[in-house]
């Protein structure tokens, strides 16, 4: 990536209670025992209740913009990714018996409520947990080509009511991240991006064996070649940033890359569980609030989307 581009503000919101994988296992929404997913690291994760995607997302974005002190008009692109249509509007993210398209957007419904009256808005999707980092990828490139100063890039996705909580032996956690992308940003530089998307694996409960089998090579792939782009050796990561897939995965994962140094933040698969797209930032947030990461250092952000695609990106902090 040329031209500075740097993450200025990382906001959040989680929805509804925490809730036990054990509560999760006795309410039949597990397809696992709840001693499996324990056993790779998870502990609660957040249920929505009354609170639709669109409530959360509206929330962290007020909350990005204000922590950066950045007003409305300033703004000159906003991206949105997670659930759409009707889904995003519907409390705990259900929209059962939608009729039809209704043709009611949350992108431009949140461009209306922000004020962001000079933002060219759009919706991303079909990404699955990669849609965040991609809303990154993209909102910089649209910065550098089209000389837009600030982007807002959020994402907010929910399970229906009552749907299971776990994909893979991972459990989901129902959350909205928001990031304020800035050309004059500090710190938290975006240095390089990859994506590798295998649509062989598009049906992916069906290949569910295939993509198990190909997740690891292919990670440590798109990680190599990330690492290439931006030019950094191995030995000079500091920092893997993670989505919250289970623990004893990174611990392989880990051990393939053969990044000397780094240390892999994993402090919130416990207290959070996999939060989709949002799993990277809000991880980056916390161990930058928690001084864990200091600047200067090096950040790898890594995420796998079913679907399928895997998605990397080095950040300077």
């Amino acid at each position: 990536m040329t031209g500075h581009v740097g993450i200025a503000a990382i906001a959040y919101a989680f929805a509804g209670p925490q809730v036990t994988v054990r509560q999760l296992a006795a309410a039949g929404r597990l397809e696992s025992a709840p001693e499996v997913l324990e056993g790779f690291g998870f502990d609660t994760v957040h249920v929505a209740g009354r609170e639709t995607p669109y409530d959360l997302a509206l929330d962290c974005s007020r909350r990005a913009l204000r922590d950066a002190g950045v007003a409305p008009a300033e703004v000159g692109l906003l991206i949105h990714g997670g659930a759409t249509g009707e889904a995003a509007f519907a409390p705990g993210g259900g929209a059962a018996g939608c009729p039809g398209p209704s043709f009611r957007f949350p992108s431009t419904r949140l461009q209306h409520a922000l004020e962001l009256d000079d933002a060219w808005t759009f919706g991303l999707d079909q990404m699955a947990c990669t849609n965040l980092l991609a809303a990154i990828r993209v909102g910089a490139g649209l910065m550098r080509a089209e000389g837009i100063r600030r982007a807002l890039c959020v994402t907010s996705e929910f399970f229906g009511p009552g749907a299971p909580r776990e994909r893979i032996y991972n459990c989901v956690s129902d959350a909205a991240c928001a990031v304020l992308l800035d050309r004059d940003a500090p710190g938290c530089r975006l240095v390089a991006a990859v994506q590798v998307t295998k649509g062989y694996y598009w049906d992916a409960e069906a290949a569910r064996d295939e993509v198990v089998a190909s997740y690891f090579p292919t990670s440590r792939h798109v990680i190599e070649r990330t690492l290439e782009r931006a030019g950094w050796s191995a030995a000079s990561v500091d920092w893997v940033i993670p989505h919250n897939v289970s623990a004893r995965s990174w611990a392989i994962l880990g051990g393939l890359l053969r990044l000397p140094r780094a240390r892999v933040w994993i402090d919130n698969i416990a207290r959070r569980g996999h939060t989709l797209a949002g799993d990277n930032l809000i991880n980056l947030r916390d161990a930058l609030d928690a001084g864990h990461i200091n600047p200067g250092e090096r950040l790898l952000l890594f995420s796998y989307g079913y679907g399928a695609h895997w998605t990397a990106l080095a950040v300077e902090a």
